[in-house]
């Protein structure tokens, strides 16, 4: 699978990035200056080891042929940067949505979380993107922190929801990752609640000082 991640360069797109790469997946680390994407794709390839197949470009180029589309851009940049994309996104790619809108990307609390009209950072892009492309929302409960860790166990669940085209290709990614169990939440309209969850999991690392961070894992359900 060849796989762009949209602000790959730092955070969870960066994590993302080299869990994905040392699954054997073709990566594209994608950022706004193409240089900074290379550096870090160099820096990547250098982690993971030979054999690593992971390159750098400007997003708009990244996401050129990719099966899957990572995004994990800021809030406020996130409509200016699926409008770029947008044009170079082959018919059928699946576009995975990791976004929250927080507070803290305009300076308030990041327990809280801005009001988006669609409902969601999902819905957004789904709207911005039109019926070509199939959206997801994922991510929202794993830290950065622990997706950097790519040759350490991820130890919890990734749950998704969106276009049910682009849930199967999100559950074949996830089941790549070493000690990720996917759950399926459901159709796009649940994004609202899964990225609530950021918030909440945000506050309990605080109050606890939780590093790397908390995570969630749904009981009940068969491994």
């Amino acid at each position: 699978m060849r796989v762009a991640v949209v602000g790959g360069t730092a955070g969870i797109g960066y994590g993302i990035a080299l869990r994905a790469a040392h699954a054997g997946d073709e990566v594209v680390i994608g950022g706004r200056a193409a240089e900074k994407a290379e550096r870090v794709a160099g820096e990547a390839r250098e982690l993971l080891g030979e054999g690593s197949k992971v390159s750098g470009a400007a997003n708009e180029d990244a996401v050129k042929d990719a099966d899957l589309i990572v995004v994990t851009v800021p809030f406020p940049g996130l409509a200016a940067t699926y409008k770029a994309i947008k044009p170079n996104l082959k018919a059928g790619a699946v576009v995975l949505d990791c976004n929250v809108p927080l507070a803290s990307e305009i300076g308030g609390k990041p327990t809280r979380l801005l009001g988006v009209w669609e409902g969601s950072a999902a819905q957004m892009a789904k709207g911005l993107l039109g019926k070509d492309n199939p959206v997801v929302s994922g991510f929202h409960t794993v830290m950065g922190a622990k997706l950097v860790k790519f040759d350490t166990p991820l130890g919890g669940d990734v749950l998704c929801c969106g276009d049910l085209a682009g849930r199967k290709v999100a559950k074949e990614f996830v089941a790549k990752i070493e000690g990720a169990r996917y759950v399926d939440c459901g159709p796009l309209e649940t994004a609202r609640i899964l990225e609530s969850l950021t918030a909440l999991l945000i506050g309990i690392n605080i109050r606890y000082k939780l590093d790397p961070g908390a995570g969630l894992k749904i009981a009940g359900l068969p491994e």
